[in-house]
């Protein structure tokens, strides 16, 4: 199934995507800061990146959950083959998996009380969930550091740059805008929206581009077609009477070369 996608292809469709889904949700967002009364607040439940239950978050989390499903067939193919990565492609699936409910049902957010015991929720730390997310990144990072270096190098580039788009939003922008949201004693302003919308458009070009990669690999690994050879029939063998020599002669031939049989032949023909 993966091999018969085109990865080129996929990449321009979901990047438009991400593009418009983002830029209809701060053009909604701005228009609603500058009139609150707009007729853009009626769109911004069903259209914000910044809110919850709507057409962006179920395109986010199809987004994982596609993610998650391409890693699990790669990962199924390696475990076929017996190949070196076949560990660390089931790890990655089952990852992408949670990031996928993730999307939905928001479990990072609700960190962010617990670690308010610990922190004061102010500055970068106002949501301080990430506070716990950051050092299993780290680790994470750390164990597939091989893996990447394994793969093909423009294969292992991409995925570089999917974590990077993707944790430089998911926590990157995070802080700004934790930082924002205190400085400004409110989530209504320009800067904020910005900061997060930008943090959900670059969490979804992160998974863009993961896809892009897993389907690019699987598409020059995963194209092995194998052809059934099929077992050469015996010849019939024919036992020789008194009056035909040249079955005789035909039954001797069945178990010679190929090209004896055809020189037999010639010389039937020639006589």
């Amino acid at each position: 199934m993966l091999t018969v996608i085109r990865p080129r292809r996929l990449v321009a469709v979901l990047t438009g995507a991400v593009v418009l889904l983002g830029a209809v949700s701060l053009t909604l967002n701005l228009l609603v800061l500058q009139a609150a009364d707009s007729p853009a607040a009626g769109l911004l439940d069903l259209l914000s990146v910044n809110r919850e239950g709507n057409l962006p978050t179920w395109f986010s989390s199809a987004l994982t959950t596609s993610a998650a499903a391409a890693v699990a067939g790669v990962g199924a193919w390696a475990h076929r083959v017996r190949d070196r990565w076949r560990w660390h492609w089931t790890v990655l699936a089952a990852v992408f998996g949670y990031l996928s409910v993730d999307e939905l049902v928001r479990l990072h957010e609700r960190a962010n009380h617990q670690v308010g015991k610990v922190v004061e929720p102010t500055g970068v730390f106002t949501f301080g969930w990430w506070l716990l997310a950051a050092p299993l990144v780290l680790l994470f990072a750390a164990a597939y550091v091989r893996f990447l270096r394994g793969l093909p190098g423009r294969i292992g580039l991409l995925m570089v740059v999917a974590g990077t788009l993707y944790v430089g939003g998911a926590i990157g922008m995070e802080m700004v805008g934790s930082w924002l949201a205190d400085d400004r004693g409110t989530l209504l302003s320009t800067p904020y929206v910005l900061a997060t919308t930008a943090e959900e458009v670059f969490e979804m070009l992160g998974v863009v581009v993961f896809l892009y990669a897993v389907t690019t690999y699987a598409n020059s690994r995963m194209t092995v077609v194998d052809v059934p050879v099929a077992p050469a029939a015996a010849l019939p063998v024919q036992a020789p009477d008194r009056a035909g020599r040249g079955r005789g002669r035909a039954a001797a031939g069945a178990g010679t070369a190929p090209g004896a049989v055809d020189s037999d032949l010639g010389s039937s023909r020639a006589a």
